[in-house]
Order: C-alpha cells, then sequence, then structure tokens
C-alpha cells in the first residue's frame, strides 16, 4: 500500500531578522530574499529615520523620540506624513521590536560606509546592549573593499542603494546572514553611540571610517562651491549667465560629498544661504524644482 503524503500547512520559522535603515533598502532586500527563495525564513525591518540629522539626546526614550520628530516636523514638511503612513516603521515602534526580538533568532543589522547607516547601526546595538547573544552584521561597502564581491561597480558604493542589481543579488545569496560582531566590536559601537549623543550636534558626517559631529553648515560650503561650478559650467557652455537650477545643486552637493542627508536639509541650508545674503534665489524655495540660485555677489 502506497504511504500517505501528510501536507504540513505551518509557515517556515523565520530564523534570521534583518534590521534596515530605510524602506527602499528594506524594500530591495525583501524583493531579493523573495527572487532568492529565501523570503520565508528571513524577516525584513525598517527604520523610516535619516539618522545622519537631527537630535540623538535619550533617543532610547519616549522624551528624546517625541524631541527628534519634534525638530524633524519643524525643519521637513513631509516628515509627518511619511510618519503617518509608515506607522510601524516609527522610532518608537522600532526601538520596542528590536527589544522584543526572540533570543533565539538571529539579528542581521545591514549598512554601509555612511553616517545614516553607521549612527543607525550604533543606536540598535545600544538598544540591545543587554542582550546576550551574537549580533550579525552585512557591510555592503567593507564587502567590496575585501573584495568579497567581485561586481562591475567602478566606485565602491557608500549607500546600500547605489548596489546594482547583479551584485547585491550575490551579496544577499552569500553574505546575507552576515557575520556576528565581536563582544570588543559592540562596546566599541555602543560607547561610540555614547560620544555622538554627548556631543548632542544636529548633522553628522562620515569621513576616514569615523562619524563626525558637525554643526547644521558643515555643508554650506558645499553649497555654495557647486552653485559657482555650475554657473561657471553655464558660461562655458554659453548659456546665458543667470541661476541655476536648485535641483542640479542638490545633485552637485551630493555627488561631491558623498554625504547620505535628505532634500529638506539642504533646501533649509539653501534658505539660510539666501537669508544670510550668501545666495539670491527666484521661485520659491521649497521643494528642489521650485526655485533656482545664484551668488550674490554675481549681480
Amino acid at each position: 500500500m502506497a504511504q500517505a503524503h501528510v501536507v504540513s500547512n505551518e509557515r517556515t520559522e523565520q530564523e534570521y531578522v534583518h534590521i534596515l535603515f530605510g524602506m527602499s533598502d528594506a524594500g530591495s532586500l525583501k524583493v531579493t530574499l523573495s527572487a532568492l527563495g529565501k523570503r520565508e525564513a528571513n524577516q525584513v525591518l525598517a527604520f523610516n529615520e535619516l539618522f545622519s540629522i537631527g537630535p540623538l539626546s535619550v533617543l532610547d526614550t519616549i522624551t528624546g523620540m517625541q524631541n527628534r520628530q519634534l525638530w524633524m516636523m519643524e525643519r521637513d514638511e513631509n516628515y509627518s506624513l511619511s510618519q503617518h503612513h509608515n506607522q510601524e516603521n516609527q522610532l518608537v515602534h522600532m526601538a520596542q521590536t528590536v527589544k522584543s526580538i526572540p533570543h533565539h533568532k538571529i539579528i542581521v543589522i545591514w549598512v554601509a560606509d555612511n553616517a545614516h547607516d553607521q549612527t543607525g547601526l550604533r543606536f540598535v546595538l545600544h538598544v540591545l546592549r543587554d542582550r546576550i547573544q551574537p549580533v550579525h552584521m552585512v557591510n555592503v561597502t567593507e564587502l567590496y573593499h575585501s573584495a568579497a564581491v567581485h561586481g562591475t561597480e567602478e566606485v565602491t558604493p557608500h549607500f546600500i542603494g547605489e548596489t546594482n542589481r547583479e551584485d547585491y543579488l550575490f551579496i544577499v545569496d552569500s553574505h546575507g546572514q552576515g557575520l556576528p560582531l565581536e563582544s570588543d566590536q559592540r562596546r566599541g559601537y555602543e560607547s561610540d553611540w555614547l560620544r555622538l549623543v554627548e556631543e548632542n550636534q544636529m548633522l553628522r558626517l562620515w569621513k576616514d571610517a569615523v562619524i563626525i559631529s558637525c554643526d547644521e553648515s558643515a555643508l554650506d560650503e558645499v553649497i555654495l562651491r557647486s552653485v559657482i561650478e555650475l554657473e561657471m559650467e553655464q558660461e562655458r557652455n554659453q548659456i546665458r549667465k543667470g541661476y541655476v537650477n536648485a535641483g542640479s545643486v542638490f545633485i552637485r552637493v551630493f555627488e561631491v560629498s558623498q554625504q547620505l542627508v535628505d532634500t529638506s536639509f539642504i533646501v533649509n541650508r539653501m534658505r539660510e544661504l539666501i537669508k544670510q545674503g550668501v545666495l539670491m534665489s527666484i521661485g520659491q524655495p521649497g521643494e528642489l524644482h521650485q526655485f533656482s540660485l545664484r551668488r550674490a555677489s554675481a549681480e
């Protein structure tokens, strides 16, 4: 007699919990895990925050989180809307979720070499400071530096989203479980978090493998230089001398600085430079496509 086949309706136990610091990066990981047939065994969590800007003081408390939210809302009119539509990814909910991850599950934190991911990494390890079990990490930038990824990128990606699809597929498949952090590494990251909190600056930049706490004005020089360079390019191309599009300025600032800050932060710095009389504008300094800039001295 043929044996009866028993069909199980039980779902595969999710063994790994991946933590990322952006909705887009988390979405890419989910899609890639599905393409590899590994989605069911992997849970993906995402913070909807930009850790390179804003206050960090007592961020593991409700008061600290509320202070940060107020700071962000004052400077980014889209922040509240984004938080409303992604409530489960809010800082309060995510901190609680991370802290309550069962001990038998393997935590994998995904980062690249930029101040946003690296600050987020330190915050999560601070939240997990009492967890005895190992915490794993995937550093996309380090994988390229170590030649573990023999990809097609001409430039080593400093943001997870810069990785092309073929290389990213290989990273998730071959390195997606991460490597466990040594205890001294974890303590070092936790100490670095406390340093950042104590310095309490509103901008963080990545330089020489270190997170640098900066005044909000730290990128102003790059903004001004970008405006000047774009003006000069117009002249060389015999384009009528005048204002340069703010969106083009933002792209140039991003390319030159290689720092992960959002458009609202740069727009606010542009507004400040206009207020100081360093730059002049036409249009409405709101969305990048709505206004253009020039040096005040260019008149």
